[in-house]
């Protein structure tokens, strides 16, 4: 007996029986852009100090005892749990008929703890006739009541909280299982784009009351950098989040897209920055400006409008307000015309993001509605279309994707030839006006809707474009006709791989189709015309037909050959409906133009900064064929 209570002395005396406090959690100050993880850690198992290793003995081997009993209690005389005893004696190496150490029960007391179970782990050695029995003496920790968050939080709720903890409540608190609903709850905001979100501290009660304190990253302030020009709110009035919201990845990356599609920036990127309140962010985003005016001449040929040379000036951002003032002069052997053009893109910064649009426009040139005049044999005697006038246009995003337009213009047509004379009729005494005269007024509204999904506007390869529109002229003030212009255009775009052994890049299968229809007495000039390289090609303009009603159809498979170089195939057909006849004067019929037809070819296209510069060689059936020069693509 004396053996056994000289190491029952020994191993008392090395203070094997020490507890461990009751856990708290202190909070730790966090930066708002990165806060670290809050882990709700169990109480430390303590650990005997040790001399430093240069004072240390040489090492003796430790003392081994018969162990003849284990026995596992709560707080020396409470029974424990079932479950709870099962989870001690499941960890623990200590067992009896076998020997044991002191450092094997340290090491069954961090075992115990780190079940995430107790707050509390002693074992403590006694003697017996047959040999030490040891006593895990443990203190569970509390039922797990509730879980609650901190502050005033916008993104996640109780209900949120209740969902991802439900499984643990009732149930013995464990800090494993509680680290792991924390990191669900991390994962419930990083999932919806909110990754500034952290759980900063956890804090538990002895009556199983958890409290989470959380940052979900609310922005404090947004800022623009870099802007030397372009006045601030420009930028900030494109985001969707503002002051007081949760930062949001996804939100923010669709902000700064807006902000690059403004055309005002080289480079569009973000900062984030701590807070004076460290649980908030400061927004900064910073933008380098490119030059936004341009001046430009130039000039050309095309199958509508002979050669032709061009001067414009563009300006993009007017008074750093991203207002557009543009100037276009054409003047050719076919046309003089010339634009002035004022685009306000958000009028006043209006909740609606209602744009505005103002032009100034005067055309001369040649109609091709009478560009077959019968019995003149030269352009000298031809009627060509003067116009004068000015439009003003609203614009405004609607549900959907669908945006509208809705305006008015003034117009003064005039048909008189290039020397000034007046024309009222062509050779063969047909109507050219609707006055009889050789002066139209015009007073027109118009309206539309429009859907565009397509992923570039200018070389689309996915995505459709619809449009709906319509115009009435209002027949007022005299010398002013009165009528209604329907229309409608669809186009779709896809990959078409694989179709033309050509080039390496995507190949692309495009359609278009359009119609419209004119309702009441409109003057010749405004009828609808076909063939050309924006109707149907192999036709020269206007020489398909001239129509009250059209549908014009299209389709090509475009395909890259050489960079910048590509290539398309394709097939127009276009017809007046039979409707050539309702038209003021049938210019169409006593033209002899035959209303329907088709045609078909191919055509290169080469990338410039202006878009695609286009040739294009059509041929018809009717065994006709024309070259087709122009700037972009048909649609």
């Amino acid at each position: 007996m004396r053996w056994h209570l000289l190491v029952l002395g020994i191993l008392l005396a090395l203070g094997l029986p020490a507890g461990a406090q009751t856990q708290s959690v202190p909070a730790t100050p966090v930066e708002p852009v990165a806060p670290p993880t809050a882990t709700p850690t169990p109480p430390t198992p303590p650990t005997d100090s040790a001399p430093a290793p240069d004072q240390q003995p040489p090492a003796a081997p430790e003392v081994k005892v018969l162990v003849a009993e284990v026995q596992v209690v709560q707080n020396k005389d409470a029974p424990l749990n079932n479950d709870l005893e099962n989870q001690v004696y499941k960890v623990i190496k200590t067992r009896p008929g076998q020997t044991t150490t002191r450092t094997q029960l340290q090491e069954d007391i961090n075992a115990v703890f780190a079940t995430g179970y107790f707050s509390d782990v002693k074992a403590t050695p006694e003697d017996t006739p047959l040999g030490v029995r040891v006593t895990f003496d443990v203190a569970p920790n509390p039922t797990l009541n509730k879980v609650a968050a901190v502050g005033n939080l916008k993104i996640l709720t109780p209900a949120d909280l209740d969902k991802i903890f439900a499984p643990q409540k009732g149930k013995t608190l464990n800090y494993g299982e509680l680290q792991k609903g924390v990191k669900e709850v991390e994962e419930f905001y990083a999932s919806q784009g909110y990754v500034l979100a952290k759980v900063t501290d956890v804090q538990s009660s002895p009556t199983g009351d958890v409290n989470l304190t959380i940052t979900e990253g609310e922005i404090a302030d947004i800022q623009v950098k870099g802007n030397d020009r372009t006045r601030a709110y420009i930028v900030t009035r494109e985001l969707s989040v503002q002051p007081g919201n949760i930062f949001n990845r996804d939100r923010i990356q669709a902000d700064l897209q807006r902000v690059f599609a403004l055309n005002l920036f080289k480079d569009v990127s973000l900062e984030l920055n701590p807070a004076e309140d460290d649980k908030k962010v400061i927004v900064a985003l910073k933008v380098e400006e490119k030059n936004t005016g341009s001046l430009g001449a130039g000039g050309g040929a095309s199958s509508a409008t002979g050669i032709f040379g061009t001067l414009s000036y563009q300006e993009q951002n007017l008074g750093g307000n991203n207002q557009k003032l543009g100037f276009d002069l054409q003047a050719g052997t076919r046309q003089f015309q010339y634009n002035v053009n004022f685009t306000d893109p958000w009028l006043n910064s209006n909740p609606d993001h209602t744009a505005l649009n103002v032009n100034l426009f005067s055309r001369d040139t040649f109609s091709y509605i009478f560009d077959q005049s019968v019995g003149l044999p030269n352009d000298q005697g031809l009627p060509r279309e003067n116009r004068l006038g000015v439009g003003v246009t609203f614009l405004r995003p609607l549900e959907n994707g669908w945006r509208g337009s809705l305006g008015g213009r003034v117009e003064r047509v005039q048909l008189r030839d290039f020397l000034g004379n007046a024309f009222t009729t062509d050779a063969l005494g047909n109507p050219l006006t609707a006055s009889g005269t050789d002066t139209d007024n015009l007073y027109t509204l118009e309206a539309s809707v429009f859907r565009d999904d397509r992923d570039n506007t200018l070389t689309p390869t996915r995505g459709t474009f619809l449009r709906i529109g319509g115009e009435q002229n209002l027949g007022i003030l005299g010398a002013s006709p009165f009528y209604t212009r329907i229309g409608a255009e669809y186009s779709q775009f896809n990959a078409a791989p694989g179709l033309l052994p050509l080039g390496d890049g995507q190949q692309i299968l495009a359609f278009n189709a359009r119609v419209g229809t004119l309702l009441g007495l409109f003057p010749p000039y405004e009828a609808w015309t076909l063939g050309g390289a924006n109707s149907v090609r192999g036709y020269f303009e206007g020489d398909l037909g001239t129509a009250r009603s059209f549908l014009i159809t299209t389709a090509e498979l475009r395909s890259p050959i050489v960079d910048p170089v590509s290539g398309v195939l394709f097939v127009d057909y276009g017809t007046d409906l039979a409707t050539a006849a309702s038209v003021l004067g049938a210019p169409g019929l006593v033209r002899n133009k035959p209303g329907s037809g088709l045609g078909y070819g191919f055509g290169l296209r080469l990338q410039s900064p202006l878009g695609p510069l286009r040739i294009d060689f059509g041929f018809t059936t009717s065994n006709s064929s024309q070259i087709h020069f122009g700037i972009g693509e048909k649609f």
